[in-house]
């Protein structure tokens, strides 16, 4: 997994809940998180701008932990420039 696509969902996470992204571990879950539904979508709206890509509704849904969300950004990276490797 990217370190860089990984502290950019950290500080993401850490910016909407106020707390420090290094608490934030790989396996926590959104509710471990205490995010909201609002949370949710203020957090997929802020990677996508940051990551300069779309996440689908579908897809956004069966994300629950921060490991799910850094996995599917490394795949519609990749799906988004083709013959990219997506690293695990």
């Amino acid at each position: 997994m990217s370190d860089q696509i990984i502290g950019t969902v950290r500080t993401s996470i850490g910016k909407i809940k106020k707390i420090a992204p290094g608490t934030i571990r790989l396996d926590s879950t959104f509710e471990e998180l205490k995010m909201d539904s609002l949370d949710g979508l203020d957090l997929f709206f802020e990677l996508e701008e940051a990551f300069d890509l779309t996440i689908p509704d579908e897809r956004a849904r069966s994300l629950h932990t921060v490991r799910d969300i850094v996995g599917e950004i490394e795949k519609l990276l990749a799906e988004c420039r083709p013959g990219a490797p997506v690293q695990n």
